[in-house]
């Protein structure tokens, strides 16, 4: 049965801490923290990019276009290279995982980061040992990556996947260079510790040309050293956009991601009245809206709402003095989180969170946290 993807962005948050599981998710060396404190990187992963190579050529993956992204010269290549064999077992079992869950597409993808490539072996970094396991409710207990190994390995020794790989890299450097040049990574940093008095060492962002809208982020801990790793998409283009636009919405897709890193530890030390004020999902979410179903905390609906109004506060501090181009922001951001995502209240709430962000001279967000809610309150 086809089965369709509804979500044009979908966002997550990994989850790495399972009781039930020993092992552990990183092992930073000392030298790999001198390596990448202060870095931002970005990486399109031989391993992962065999495994979204894997993905496209499901039937699952061709049947959901919002997953897989299909509108590309690059995909057509992936296509005529890989579709005569398709037949082969991993493309079948990786067919069945995606549909027996779709959060399989980030947990396999994520674990298989923890993977390179030792000739025509796949053999384990010892870095990332067990990044990801689980999304809100759904948790796995082991890497699932070992057990697919040989297959894995099958595909990329009978598909010539690693001769692929090596003829595309400059394909892949000029995605990592518009990144770097055209993301603004840096500034957003610089914005988000300066108003959550939070740091994060290293930023490694993990993309592939054949990400459409499926986002993932979380942030590791490990010897006082914190990474951030970002499944992203690579950048959006649009011939009817301003060069400014672009700009702005290829910020808004890394944004929303990274900033949920600093939200999640100020949202848990106001729980207690996220969980009251959220609790009451009918007013704060449109239960209609299959993508809703993402968010089943009353914390993750608040924290939605508010890596999304943040956005719009940074926005304002960058591009503020352009009305037009803020005016379109500020719509954007609206008609995503109401119509696209299900969030009915977003245009008040960002209208309120504005309104306190202009009135508070620190312009940090923690001390704007009590006020706002204390808003979400009345409008329960």
């Amino acid at each position: 049965m086809k089965r369709n993807i509804l979500l044009i962005l979908t966002s997550f948050v990994l989850i790495v801490n399972i009781a039930l599981c020993q092992q552990k998710d990183v092992d930073f060396s000392k030298a790999y923290i001198a390596q990448n404190d202060g870095k931002t990187t970005v990486e399109i992963n031989e391993a992962q990019e065999l495994v979204y190579i894997i993905f496209a050529m499901t039937d699952f993956g061709k049947e959901n276009p919002n997953m897989t992204k299909q509108n590309t010269t690059y995909f057509e290549e992936v296509k005529k290279h890989f579709s005569p064999f398709s037949t082969l077992p991993i493309v079948k079992k990786f067919d069945q995982q995606l549909r027996e869950n779709l959060t399989n597409y980030f947990l396999l993808a994520a674990n298989a980061y923890g993977f390179r490539f030792k000739n025509e072996e796949l053999v384990p970094t010892n870095i990332y040992i067990f990044p990801a396991k689980g999304v809100g409710n759904y948790q796995i207990k082991s890497n699932p990556i070992p057990g697919y190994k040989k297959e894995l390995e099958e595909f990329a020794r009978k598909t010539e996947y690693r001769a692929f790989y090596k003829k595309h890299q400059a394909y892949y450097d000029s995605l990592r260079t518009a990144y770097e040049e055209y993301a603004s990574i840096a500034e957003q940093k610089e914005w988000l510790e300066k108003r959550f008095d939070y740091k994060i060492n290293s930023y490694r962002i993990l993309t592939s040309p054949l990400i459409a809208g499926m986002n993932a982020t979380h942030t590791f801990k490990y010897r006082g050293f914190k990474e951030i790793l970002l499944f992203l998409p690579t950048l959006r283009d649009d011939e009817s956009w301003s060069p400014k636009f672009k700009k702005a919405i290829n910020t808004r897709i890394i944004f929303t991601e990274i900033d949920h890193n600093y939200v999640g530890p100020l949202s848990e030390k106001n729980k207690k009245q996220i969980d009251t004020i959220f609790n009451n999902r009918e007013i704060w979410i449109d239960a209609e809206n299959k993508s809703t179903a993402h968010y089943p905390s009353p914390v993750k609906v608040f924290d939605e709402y508010l890596t999304w109004g943040l956005f719009i506060l940074y926005c304002y501090d960058k591009f503020g003095e352009d009305h037009d181009l803020f005016g379109q922001i500020v719509e954007n951001v609206n008609d995503m989180m109401v119509n696209k995502k299900g969030f009915p209240k977003a245009d008040e709430f960002n209208a309120e969170l504005f309104r306190l962000y202009k009135d508070n001279a620190n312009k940090d967000i923690q001390s704007i946290y009590k006020p706002l809610l204390d808003w979400c309150e009345k409008e329960n």
